[in-house]
């Protein structure tokens, strides 16, 4: 697994595993409490990931959108993993507005399309390849982004058998100098579970290029 900008600041939810598997593709890992995220200084990370419901069981992170959105602006990199659908999110969470719609694939089998094929999270530090979704375990993702402001790109695709085709499982924006996912595939199952495409494209959602700016 190749990757970039090796500090990563994570942002617990209701409970993944998901730094552990960080720190096993080499990132050094820092937990942030509500106290810390209020007051750190941001531009010390290469990425923020948010972990699985963190704004539904933490209440005050809402309160911290504007600054999250901030750090973006200022070159950082934000990972939102999925949150369970909650109206008051609704349009909040992102540079401009999406939802968090019911809509999931649970079919781990379910054929994933690459619509962008050279779109950075394809290409950037890893190639993704149909191969990288193979051996996935119990569902490809839940909570997927939908409806969501066109200007959001959505590299992936994928539908359980006899629905429509959901492209909600990753939106992607560039927001000032940085770079703002949201992400409904099911990481906390999959990056436990070992499935070696799973650690390489969410390498890639993580690893930013290198930049630096002034403290928030």
């Amino acid at each position: 697994v190749k990757h970039t900008g090796p500090r990563v600041a994570y942002v617990m939810g209701s409970g993944d595993a998901v730094p552990e598997a960080l720190i096993e593709m080499g990132y050094a890992v820092t937990l942030l409490s509500d106290d810390e995220l209020a007051r750190a200084a941001l531009d010390g990370y290469d990425a923020i990931v948010i972990g699985v419901r963190a704004y539904n069981v933490r209440p005050r992170l809402r309160a911290m959108q504007d600054r999250l959105l901030a750090y973006v602006a200022n070159g950082g990199r934000l990972v939102v993993q999925y949150q369970t659908a909650d109206p008051a999110l609704n349009g909040k969470l992102g540079p401009l507005p999406f939802a968090i719609s019911r809509d999931r694939v649970t079919v781990e089998t379910a054929p994933v399309t690459i619509t962008a094929p050279g779109h950075p999270l394809v290409t950037t530090p890893n190639r993704i390849t149909d191969e990288d979704f193979a051996g996935w375990v119990q569902e490809r993702g839940l909570y997927f982004a939908s409806p969501a402001d066109s200007a959001y790109q959505t590299p992936f695709a994928c539908h359980d058998p006899g629905e429509p085709e959901r492209t909600g499982g990753l939106l992607y924006k560039a927001h000032g100098k940085g770079t703002f996912i949201y992400t409904g595939f099911a990481w906390f199952r999959q990056l436990p579970g070992g499935v070696p495409g799973a650690y390489r494209l969410f390498a890639n959602l993580v690893s930013p290029a290198p930049r630096r700016g002034p403290a928030l």
